[in-house]
């Protein structure tokens, strides 16, 4: 199948294109601003310990988000799940946007956080919108153009923040981010149609079915594949390591390696268009010879472009440790927080069952973000009490370590014909 004719098959799918619509200009206008947001709570008053405890919060209502997010999705069904997190999503920049002081932005946190109860619902809509033998071009289509336009928002953010200042920059990219969130909101509650095949339960039923739901909430943990417990085991282990340098990744390049925002957003325009560019053919590929290889390919990419921040120096080095890790989220196994890169979610839909696979998404998302809920905080500590270098080598570590277990244990399911 040509590039082309993988993209047509994709968006002949009206849920994948109108997830890809109304998501695509509300990530123009969030990274804008999002690449420099701890800067902007820097600025605000907080120290890189602060920052730390700030982003675990924001964990910690993703705990509670992505599980519940799962199990609605697959009893109540996925188009309701994202409409309300899209209204979720449309709360968060209205707390940003009046903020004075650090303190101020834990509310639009939790509300960030809520709105991610729509991802195992998008997740699961669009493993279930497309046949399993085009799985992985569909996810790796739909992220490719929705992260098109982070080829341009890390450089025109970075310009608009050395123009205006963090604070000012921050909220000129908000009032766009608030506008942008109202009309994706529209676009999904009105075009979105479902894809969970229901069944009516019984009145009489209900009583029985709540009595018997610790039983058979024990009994579906036992039932899960083993797979799965070994991709969650990765996740838990690739989410800490990312959480606890990500927020700091801008800090350490401003602030010791002497780069300016638009050097930093140079940068990030290079990368995003390096990964944006492999994306749909490494899923094509993954379609044919397996999800496995192109994981590995990322794993092994990515820490080493991690541990590369402690070597860089000036602007170029700086650049090629991040082409790395461009190359690295090109291929699609990378877990970042709460959501997987495309190849990631393909495999992850592969191995689980189609009556299950809200709950066991949101399940995942939530185990993981349970395991990296102290990273950014420990990072953070890191970062102001011992080295600024200790966050990314430990981060080093713990991905390697994930990425053994990976390539040791994992065992792809056999491909559909």
């Amino acid at each position: 199948m040509s590039l082309l004719s993988a993209i047509r098959e994709v968006f002949s799918n009206r849920n994948v294109l109108i997830l890809t619509i109304s998501q695509t200009p509300f990530m123009f206008t969030a990274f804008l601003w999002f690449p420099y947001r701890s800067l902007f709570i820097l600025e605000l008053g907080a120290t890189k310990e602060l920052l730390g405890i700030l982003l675990m919060l924001e964990t910690l209502g993703q705990i509670i988000f992505q599980l519940t997010g799962g199990i609605l999705a697959d009893r109540i069904g996925r188009r309701r799940i994202i409409v309300y997190s899209s209204f979720f999503r449309i709360a968060s920049p209205i707390i940003f946007l009046f903020s004075t002081h650090w303190t101020h932005l834990a509310p639009g946190m939790i509300l960030n956080s809520a709105a991610m109860l729509g991802m195992p619902a998008i997740n699961a809509l669009i493993a279930e919108s497309l046949p399993p033998k085009s799985r992985g071009a569909g996810y790796a289509t739909y992220r490719m153009v929705t992260w098109m336009p982070m080829i341009v928002t890390s450089l025109l953010g970075g310009i608009l923040m050395d123009y205006y200042g963090i604070i000012q920059g921050v909220q000129l990219c908000l009032i766009a981010s608030l506008i942008v969130s109202i009309l994706s909101a529209f676009l999904r509650w009105k075009f979105i149609t479902e894809t969970l095949e229901t069944t009516v339960i019984k009145p009489e039923n209900v009583k029985a079915q709540q009595f018997s739901l610790k039983d058979r909430l024990v009994e579906q943990l036992g039932t899960i594949p083993r797979s799965v417990w070994i991709l969650i085991l990765v996740s838990s282990l690739s989410g800490f390591a990312m959480r606890s340098v990500f927020s700091f990744m801008v800090v350490y390049s401003v602030e010791i390696v002497g780069l300016s925002k638009t050097e930093w957003g140079v940068i990030g325009a290079v990368v995003s268009l390096i990964s944006t560019a492999l994306t749909i053919p490494t899923g094509m590929l993954t379609d044919r010879i397996g999800r496995k290889p192109c994981i590995i390919i990322s794993r092994i990419l990515s820490p080493l472009s991690t541990l590369g921040f402690t070597f860089a120096t000036n602007f170029w080095q700086m650049c090629g440790v991040r082409v790395v890790g461009g190359v690295a989220r090109g291929f699609g196994g990378l877990v970042w927080g709460a959501m997987g890169g495309p190849v990631w979610q393909a495999l992850v839909a592969d191995v689980t069952p189609p009556k299950s696979r809200g709950k066991i998404m949101g399940m995942m998302g939530s185990i993981t973000a349970i395991a990296s809920t102290p990273a950014s905080w420990v990072g953070g500590y890191m970062y102001d009490n011992i080295s600024p270098n200790l966050p990314f080598q430990t981060s080093f570590i713990l991905d390697t370590v994930g990425t053994i277990i990976f390539i040791a244990f994992l065992k792809e399911p056999k491909k559909s014909e």
